[in-house]
């Protein structure tokens, strides 16, 4: 996650846009104070930002409880006025490493956000828009789909496990298992620690089976940051996310476990497709070994 123009770690929550050039006002922003790693929010931003501030601390501890090991986080939360002059890239609310080592977060959702719960507002059968709305209330601009901005916040747990792959130096061999392990992290804290929260990520998850011809082909997820729209992205995203649900709530942290184990420095390489398969079919989990397939059959059904 710490160069978002370079390896698969990079990848921020869901998506990631190029970076660019940027002028560091450090004055601006203020210090949050009680917390155990640094956090610099935008004024009137503070509340939300000790939010953002604990679940990341909560993701941390949790690591280092399950996993045996904790990223080292310092985080920004910045709301529209700041965000030019203090993030890496361009387009507000997405998640990325900055070039200072300060995990960039929104203090709102940003604009691709709005997209998505169109989309969702426009495709979803009746019934299923309903019960998403229900759950998450409904978008403020499009009146229809779901408000989208409590989800995205909980993709802070998402970020902290990209950061602790890059810290570790894990290389998996291709995004969708990269993609897997953040995810894996994500459900499998907000089910250990926060179950309320969960239904955000598992009602979207669910509801978005229906929208599955939509999704990118395998290809189209493994290409270089950026060339997905944010709708394709996050639909590929949550169709890997209903994987890890199902392998979660069989055998709760244990995959995790042995996921994370088989990529650590030192492990023995996995770079044979069989290989890779026999390993997250046998020693991980099933419907982590299926989830290419999951890709192929939508794109199938696409063209049908």
């Amino acid at each position: 996650m710490l160069d978002l123009t370079g390896s698969r770690a990079s990848r921020s929550a869901f998506a990631s846009p190029g970076r660019r050039i940027r002028r560091l006002r450090p004055d601006s922003l203020v210090a949050i104070s009680g917390l155990p790693f640094p956090v610099l929010a935008s004024a009137g931003a503070q509340a939300t930002a000790r939010r953002i501030a604990e679940r990341a601390q909560l993701t941390c501890d949790f690591l280092e409880r399950v996993l045996g090991v904790a990223p080292t986080v310092s985080l920004r939360v910045l709301d529209r006025d700041d965000w030019d002059s203090h993030a890496d890239v361009a387009a507000y609310g997405f998640a990325h490493v900055a070039h200072d080592g300060y995990l960039v977060v929104g203090a709102g959702a940003g604009d691709a956000w709005r997209t998505v719960s169109s989309h969702f507002a426009r495709h979803l059968p009746p019934r299923a828009l309903a019960r998403l709305v229900g759950v998450h209330g409904v978008d403020s601009a499009n009146r229809r789909g779901p408000a989208l901005d409590a989800f995205a916040e909980l993709l802070v747990v998402h970020d902290v496990a990209h950061m602790l792959a890059t810290q570790m130096d894990l290389r998996f061999e291709t995004r969708w298992l990269e993609e897997a392990f953040a995810n894996y992290v994500l459900v499998a804290v907000l089910g250990d620690c926060e179950p309320s929260a969960l239904r955000l990520v598992g009602s979207l998850a669910d509801a978005a089976t229906s929208l599955d011809a939509w999704l990118p082909t395998l290809r189209e997820f493994e290409e270089p940051a950026g060339k997905l729209d944010a709708t394709a992205t996050v639909l590929a995203e949550l169709a890997i996310t209903r994987s890890v649900y199902a392998a979660y709530a069989l055998r709760h942290t244990a995959p995790l476990v042995k996921l994370f184990a088989s990529f650590r420095p030192g492990s023995r390489p996995r770079d044979a497709d069989y290989e890779l398969g026999r390993m997250l079919s046998i020693d991980v989990h099933p419907t982590i070994a299926a989830i290419p397939a999951r890709f192929v059959r939508a794109t199938m059904r696409a063209a049908a």
